[in-house]
């Protein structure tokens, strides 16, 4: 329940506190008197972005704070604790807007943001005013007010949820099928790549050894003119191996005489073997020599091959054989996309099944209690007057899920005798209209459970007995709601036990609005000028006497 509302340079208030008591509350004015502060105001503590021009002209800023009795309002206990906030049974909001647009908000003096408002303003009040009743003719928003009779909030919301994972994974799907064409032309690419590469069929040593041939091959000729002569020393009597030979036969014989020459013996001899072995391994190096212009040829063709290869895909080979490896790692990722296509039209086709049972339950339980809902909102807009309309929920089954399920609703009414029951918007009047949200409103308190209700222009289109109807409903449903409503109707304000009065005041060139609790004797002289006018007469006064009287 609201308590109390402080309201400081907001249009043309300057400084405004309302104390506002259980029951049906309402607020009267002349035109232009700043009735609509009250509306913005809660819109601003409710969480409603902030124009600069809502600033009072004289001020740098605005200031909203707002009171609330929250003892039995366990949905707004709830969500102050998951914020971490205490509120021992009240909640006092702030909200202060400067000139340079920056916001300062607190709840319970923490400090919070527009979003945590939001949040707990669907909770504590709801605000019919006239963007209500436009959205009463859009059809869409039908289905809302039947869900919240049939209590199915939690069931709805339990499947939009899933709902929304399914689009989700229908983007994924169709960004999936628009890339389909790209990835092709990638994977294409790719296994070109891959292919090139091994098709060069290369190791990562192999350019040391074509590097060791090719040098063997470049000099071939001289190699084997530079080592051929050493290869000739033992190939005749007169080459160098065998005249060594020779002397050092003569040395041993020598020996035989003068023992001491043995160590000169011995080294000729120990030098004979080393030459004998460094022949040999000549002739068998000259043996593997290869003179092959044609293999030359192809140790050329094959470093342009490798040369080509990094070029393209990397400065050495082994980053052509990195390149490689990551090549085949993307190639296997995008040609595993397929089978996640796949998953993904299994995972779509599970979920809707799911879904789609769900929203089966969900209609069930629409339909069981559209009778009941008919039969009340008849009741009561035969309370409103309109008793001898006819209104009727119709439920349409859709063939594919929507964010409400699988059921399209439709409210339709008919207030002449004889005529066909039509959409709201080509049958009911202004005042029709009115009078059908309050028969919704009413049905659906106790299911909304909100501890103040705040109705503006409810009385557009009616007068009279009508509007003395609309204020007995008002007056009914504030037994278990708080309810305030500002009201331009003498006879919807007579049935309100608190009735506060909206003025503007003219200081020099400027003004500022006062909301002032009237009296019973004020009550009488207010209500009258709604009657006759600023003359006010004694028949006006006497009529207003009456009209309190009777509202009790």
């Amino acid at each position: 329940m609201l308590e109390r509302l402080f309201v400081q340079n907001l249009a043309t208030v300057e400084k405004q506190i309302i104390e506002f008591p259980p029951g049906f509350t309402v607020l009267t004015g002349e035109t232009g008197a700043g009735k609509s502060v009250l509306m913005k105001s809660l819109s601003l503590i409710l969480g409603e972005k902030c124009s600069k021009d809502l600033i009072r002209v004289d001020s740098s800023f605005l200031s909203v704070e707002a009171t609330f009795a929250i003892q039995e309002n366990a949905s707004v206990r709830e969500i102050l604790q998951a914020l971490d906030i205490e509120d021992e049974g009240l909640l006092v909001i702030r909200r202060k807007v400067h000139r340079s647009g920056k916001n300062s908000i607190f709840i319970n003096d923490h400090a919070s943001n527009l979003n945590c408002l939001v949040q707990l303003g669907k909770q504590l009040i709801d605000l019919h005013g006239q963007h209500s009743q436009q959205t009463l003719l859009q059809s869409n928003t039908h289905i809302n007010y039947l869900d919240a009779f049939a209590g199915l909030a939690e069931a709805v919301g339990k499947y939009q949820e899933g709902y929304q994972q399914l689009l989700h994974l229908k983007q994924q799907q169709e960004e999936l099928l628009t890339s389909q064409a790209e990835r092709a032309r990638k994977v294409d690419f790719m296994r070109y790549q891959v292919d090139e590469i091994d098709s060069a069929d290369f190791s990562l040593t192999e350019e040391k050894e074509l590097q060791e041939e090719f040098i063997l091959l470049g000099h071939g000729e001289q190699l084997l003119g530079a080592l051929s002569p050493v290869a000739e020393w033992s190939s005749n009597e007169h080459s160098p191996l065998n005249m060594i030979s020779l002397a050092l036969h003569s040395l041993i014989d020598a020996v035989k005489i003068e023992p001491k020459l043995q160590a000169m013996a011995d080294e000729i001899q120990g030098g004979l073997i080393c030459l004998e072995e460094v022949v040999g391994d000549v002739k068998r190096y000259l043996d593997t020599l290869e003179i092959n212009p044609q293999r030359l040829e192809w140790v050329n063709q094959r470093f342009a091959e490798l040369d080509k290869l990094k070029r393209k895909h990397g400065a050495t080979l082994e980053d052509v054989f990195a390149y490689r490896t990551q090549l085949q790692i993307d190639l296997d990722e995008l040609e595993g996309i397929e089978e996640n296509q796949d998953d993904l039209q299994r995972e779509i086709g599970q979920l809707t099944q799911v879904l789609k049972e769900d929203a089966r339950k969900i209609s069930t339980q629409r339909q069981q209690k559209c009778g009941d809902f008919e039969s009340l909102i008849l009741n009561h807009l035969k309370d409103l007057g309109l008793e001898r309309s006819k209104f009727f929920v119709h439920i349409t089954p859709k063939e594919d899920l929507t964010s409400k399920g699988l059921d399209q609703v439709e409210f339709l009414i008919s207030t002449n005798p004889g005529n066909p029951a039509k959409a709201l918007g080509r049958v009911a009047s202004g005042g029709e209209l009115s009078r059908i949200m309050l028969a919704i409103k009413t049905t659906l308190t106790h299911n909304l459970s909100l501890g103040t209700m705040i109705f503006d222009e409810i009385d557009t289109g009616i007068s009279g007995w009508v509007a003395e109807a609309v204020g007995i409903k008002l007056r009914s449903i504030s037994h278990t709601s708080q309810v305030i409503c500002i009201t331009h109707s003498p006879q919807i304000a007579a049935q309100a036990p608190t009735h506060f009065k909206v003025e503007k005041i003219f200081q020099g060139e400027s003004s500022k609005t006062l909301i002032t609790p009237l009296q019973p004797e004020e009550r009488v002289t207010e209500i009258a000028r709604f009657l006759g006018g600023n003359d006010i007469t004694i028949t006006a006064l006497s009529v207003a006497k009456e009209m309190l009287k009777t509202a009790g």
